[in-house]
């Protein structure tokens, strides 16, 4: 490890140099003295640290930010980070950090961490569609951060990210640094039942809505495991808490109501569940999405109120199904009821027949054909080769009562590929790499 309180300009041009600060009001952790002492292990990171103790928080966070912009204006500084002193994650977090935020092209990235309480819940939140800095529409749950992607965005929740400040890097740059500063904003106002409310814009959010007002691509994950050190240890490595949204300022989890546009189905046999298909939904959005097995269009439906194209591959004869016999005229009359039709194109047959003829051109590959673990392994073989780089497949069934999805798709993740999430039995799957590259070479 490189590490030291002197100038950054006397560092070797191959080395990145790292700034990272911590704000406390005196005390510090143990855990969090590791994490500040034992960030990093890569020759090619140098990082200078500073530790400022302070009973005023958002002075604490300027004084940090105006040493690393003093350090900028004489030298040379490329990253920025942050950890609390109550924030205990593993030895040299901070190279994966820098590994997540460049692989994932983001000017910043912040890291999951509960609050102190056994709601499970956050302060990483979405902005208020009003503008209004003293509303959110919501704040993310644990069990909420679980279904999202290891590392996520704006796009992902549907509204601008609101970042908290205990874990996080971003690249510094002058032409936009001398713009950030942090504060707390407090108001009082009578709230609609005639009483008097105290509301507060937090910091972190304060400094989040900065990022997004100076263009800069905002990310959160929980790829680094930490705990958030209180009376016990509040843990990001798993989805846990009382609640499973946002019981203050929500009436349900916004990842059960699906993008806009989106109705669930209900009313259409099938077995996906609301929050599958919303979740199938967000997956589809603005997408090009093969489905492999259709049944009566329940999934259909959900995939193309808001997908770009939808390809369809059924024989329609409801095999593996209670029901067996000639489903197409069913599925036809249920995608016209929801408006639908002329953004879904059919292909009646196998699929082990049909995806040989088609072209890689698919962003999401949805199987729910076959369930036994033969026809599901040749199913992901065939929608693999038909993705587009970077596309997805979705399994239906993973861990339910279907044994044959379930060792499949596991089979799958022994050769490589990665379990994104699961919104119940909808599991969501990158396929190996070895896979993808030949599928396109």
């Amino acid at each position: 490890m490189s590490e030291s309180n002197g100038k950054s300009d006397a560092v070797p041009p191959d080395r990145k140099v790292i700034h990272l600060g911590m704000p406390s009001s005196g005390d510090m952790t143990l855990g969090a003295s590791v994490g500040f002492h034992r960030c990093i292990r890569r020759k090619e990171h140098h990082v200078n640290v500073l530790a400022l103790a302070s009973s005023l928080a958002t002075g604490n966070f300027n004084n940090l930010w105006t040493w690393t912009l003093n350090a900028a204006r004489k030298g040379r500084v490329d990253y920025f980070a942050m950890i609390h002193s109550d924030i205990e994650p593993g030895e040299f977090w901070l190279d994966e950090l820098i590994d997540e935020l460049e692989a994932r092209q983001l000017d910043v990235l912040g890291v999951v961490a509960p609050i102190k309480d056994q709601r499970g819940m956050t302060s990483i939140a979405v902005a208020h569609e009003s503008g209004d800095p003293f509303r959110v529409r919501n704040r993310l749950t644990m069990t909420e951060v679980y279904r999202l992607p290891e590392t996520f965005t704006s796009e992902d929740v549907g509204g601008p990210l609101l970042l908290n400040t205990g874990l996080w890097v971003c690249k510094f740059n002058m032409d936009w640094a001398p713009n950030v500063f942090f504060t707390v904003n407090d108001r009082i106002m009578l709230d609609r039942d005639g009483e008097y409310v105290a509301q507060v814009e937090p910091e972190d959010w304060f400094v989040s809505r900065i990022f997004h007002e100076l263009g800069l691509k905002i990310g959160c994950t929980r790829k680094i495991a930490l705990n958030h050190q209180g009376r016990t240890a509040f843990p990001n490595d798993r989805p846990w808490g009382t609640n499973e949204y946002d019981r203050e300022w929500s009436t349900g989890s916004f990842l059960d109501r699906g993008p806009e546009g989106f109705r669930f189905p209900s009313d259409v046999a099938g077995w996906l569940t609301e929050a599958e298909g919303a979740e199938l939904a967000r997956l589809a959005e603005g997408k090009d999405v093969l489905e492999i097995g259709a049944y009566c269009g329940r999934s259909t439906i959900c995939e193309a109120q808001v997908a770009k194209t939808v390809a369809v591959v059924d024989t329609f004869d409801g095999r593996g199904t209670a029901q067996e016999g000639n489903t197409r005229a069913t599925f036809d009359r249920n995608l016209a009821r929801y408006g639908v039709t002329d953004r879904v194109t059919v292909h009646k047959g196998e699929s082990g027949v049909v995806l040989p003829c088609l072209p890689p051109i698919f962003d999401l590959v949805f199987i729910d054909g076959s369930h036994d673990r033969e026809s599901v392994a040749a199913d992901a073989a065939l929608a693999s080769s038909v993705l587009r780089p970077g596309g997805l497949l979705a399994f239906h069934d993973y861990g339910g009562n279907d044994v044959g999805v379930t060792e499949a798709v596991d089979e799958l993740v022994g050769e490589g590929a990665e379990i994104l999430r699961r919104v119940g039995t909808l599991a969501i799957v990158r396929p190996p790499a070895a896979v993808e590259e030949l599928s396109h070479a």
